[in-house]
């Protein structure tokens, strides 16, 4: 094997090394980007669960204090206007 020959060879070999480590850093960059749509999907996903518990808690106090004004508009005497 000439000189020639061993040096395309290498010229290869280092070519698909350094092909193997740009993809190496893509890869680790995708896995790191993905880590943080997961987790950004995550903290969005108990955001709206507080919301929608928030939103419930809200609807059954509004809903007692709706009860409570409707007793208290009852239970009040009627007006006399015979003066």
């Amino acid at each position: 094997m000439g000189i020639h020959a061993v040096s395309v060879m290498l010229e290869a070999l280092i070519r698909d090394a350094q092909h193997a480590t740009i993809a190496k850093f893509i890869q680790n960059e995708l896995d790191a980007e993905r880590e943080k749509v997961a987790l950004l999907h995550q903290q969005g996903s108990q955001q709206a669960e507080l919301l929608r518990e928030q939103g419930a808690q809200q609807f059954i106090l509004l809903r007692q204090q709706q009860a409570a004004g409707g007793v208290s508009m009852h239970s009040r005497r009627p007006l006399d206007f015979e003066d």
